[in-house]
C-alpha cells in the first residue's frame, strides 16, 4: 500500500473517530441535573369534613312571585328583608329590570364624573381593561356566575371610560336621562308589595337547602359516636322552602378518623386545617370532642371554627387535611441525597466545576427532600442551583465538560 493510500484511510478513520465521538458526546451525559426551586406543602391527616351549623330554614308564609333582594351567599342581618312577594311573576320581573337600570345609571354618573388624572392617561385605561377583560374570563372559567355579572359590568364601564379618553364620546346626559324617565315609569306602574319576608337571625342566606340543616343535635355532638354518624341521613324538606340562613358564629366540621390518630389530639387543642376552598385554603380551628367508638377502631373528631364566607356557608361536606407538619425551602430529588466526609449534602454545578454543600433535610418522602433554604454564601443550596441526581465518581473540585 503506497503513502497516498495510507493517508487516505488514516484522514478517514480520524473523521469516523471524530463523528463516534461526537454523536457519543450528544447522547451520554455523564451527569443529570435538576434545578433547586422553592417549595412548600403540610402533611396530615386527610379526612372528608361534614359541616354542621347553626342553620335555620327560611319558608314562604304568602303565596306569590318571590323577588329576592338579596344574592345567594349574601350576608344577611337580623330582621333584614330577604325577598319580597307580589301577586304576579311581572311585577318581580318589573323590579329586576328597575334594579338592573339603576345600576346603569349609578355607573353612568361615575363615568360622568370620572375626571380625575386617569381619564387623560390611555395607558392606565388600557391596562384597566385588559384587567377587566381577564377577570370575567377567569370568573367564567371558575363557574362564579353569581360575579359574572358584576365583572361584565365592570367591563362596559371601562370601555366608556376608554371611549370618552379617546374623545369617542363626550356626553352621556341624554342616555343618563332617558335610563332617569324609564325607571320613573317603571315604578309608577309597579304594583304594591303583598308581603315581606324578613331573617329571623343574622348570617349568610342560602337559597337552596339539603335536607341536613336539621340532621344533628349541636348539642349532642360531645357523644356522637362512629357508628351514629354513619346513619346520618338527611330529612324530608319541608313546604314553601325558600333556603336558609347559616349562623356567621361558631360552627363544626365532624369526621371519622382512626383511634391511632386520634390519640394524637387532645380536647382544647388549636389545630389548622388545609382545604380546597378558595375562600378559605387555611382554617383555624379548635378540638372540641374526641369519641372514641366502643366497638371498633374508629373515633370521631369534633372541631370548632368560627371562620366563614359564602362559600363555606353553601358545603356540607369537604375533603380536608389535619396539617401535622408544615414546611418549606428548596426542592430536589431525594436521589440527589448523598453523604461525603460524614455530612449530608448534594452535588451541585458551579462553572464546570462539582462543589459539595450540606443541606439541612426539613422533610423528605420517596420521591423529592425540601432543604432548608439558608442565607445565601458558598457553602449552601441556593435557589435555581443545578443539582447533580445522576453521576459517576462525583467529588468536591471535579473539573466536567
Amino acid at each position: 500500500m503506497n503513502s497516498g493510500k495510507v493517508f487516505k484511510w488514516a484522514i478517514i478513520s480520524l473523521a469516523v473517530i471524530f463523528i463516534i465521538h461526537q454523536a457519543f458526546s450528544s447522547f451520554y451525559k455523564p451527569i443529570t441535573t435538576e434545578t433547586a426551586l422553592f417549595h412548600s406543602g403540610t402533611e396530615g391527616i386527610d379526612i372528608s369534613g361534614f359541616i354542621v351549623r347553626n342553620e335555620m330554614v327560611v319558608t314562604e308564609k304568602a303565596n306569590g312571585a318571590l323577588h329576592f333582594l338579596v344574592e345567594d351567599g349574601t350576608r344577611v342581618a337580623k330582621d333584614g328583608t330577604i325577598a319580597q312577594i307580589y301577586d304576579s311573576e311581572s311585577a318581580s320581573i318589573t323590579v329586576s329590570e328597575i334594579e338592573n337600570l339603576k345600576g346603569k345609571i349609578e355607573d353612568m354618573k361615575n363615568i360622568i364624573a370620572y375626571n380625575n388624572l386617569d381619564a387623560t392617561d390611555l395607558d392606565t385605561v388600557n391596562n384597566k381593561l385588559n384587567a377587566a377583560i381577564n377577570e370575567l374570563v377567569i370568573t367564567c372559567s371558575a363557574g362564579q356566575f353569581s360575579e359574572v355579572e358584576k365583572a361584565k359590568q365592570e367591563l362596559l364601564s371601562i370601555i366608556n371610560r376608554k371611549q370618552m379618553v379617546i374623545g369617542a364620546t363626550t356626553d352621556f346626559t341624554p342616555q343618563l336621562e332617558e335610563l332617569e324617565a324609564r325607571v320613573n315609569s317603571l315604578e309608577a306602574s309597579l304594583p304594591s308589595v303583598k308581603d315581606k319576608i324578613k331573617a329571623e337571625i343574622s348570617g349568610y342566606f342560602a337559597s337552596s337547602i339539603d335536607g341536613y340543616e336539621n340532621s344533628v343535635d349541636i348539642s349532642k355532638l360531645s357523644k356522637i359516636t362512629p357508628e351514629e354518624f354513619a346513619k346520618i341521613e338527611p330529612s324530608e324538606k319541608p313546604k314553601n322552602v325558600i333556603g336558609k340562613i347559616v349562623s356567621d358564629y361558631e360552627w363544626y366540621i365532624v369526621a371519622k378518623i382512626s383511634m391511632n390518630d386520634s390519640l394524637t389530639y387532645k380536647e382544647g387543642e388549636s389545630v389548622k386545617i388545609s382545604t380546597s376552598l378558595k375562600t378559605a385554603p387555611t382554617l383555624s380551628a379548635k378540638v372540641k370532642h374526641i369519641n372514641v367508638s366502643d366497638v371498633g377502631e374508629d373515633a370521631i373528631i369534633v372541631l370548632s371554627c368560627s371562620q366563614m364566607s359564602s362559600e363555606i356557608a353553601a358545603i356540607r361536606t369537604a375533603p380536608m387535611t389535619l396539617v401535622k407538619t408544615e414546611y418549606s425551602g428548596l426542592k430536589v430529588s431525594k436521589k440527589a441525597l448523598r453523604v461525603a466526609d460524614s455530612k449530608t449534602g448534594v452535588f451541585v454545578v458551579n462553572s464546570m466545576q462539582v462543589k459539595f454543600v450540606p443541606v439541612n433535610v426539613v422533610f423528605s418522602n420517596d420521591d423529592y427532600i425540601i432543604c432548608e433554604q439558608l442565607a445565601s454564601d458558598s457553602d449552601v443550596l441556593r435557589l435555581y442551583d443545578e443539582v447533580i441526581v445522576k453521576g459517576r465518581n462525583l467529588y468536591d473540585g471535579k473539573i466536567i465538560g
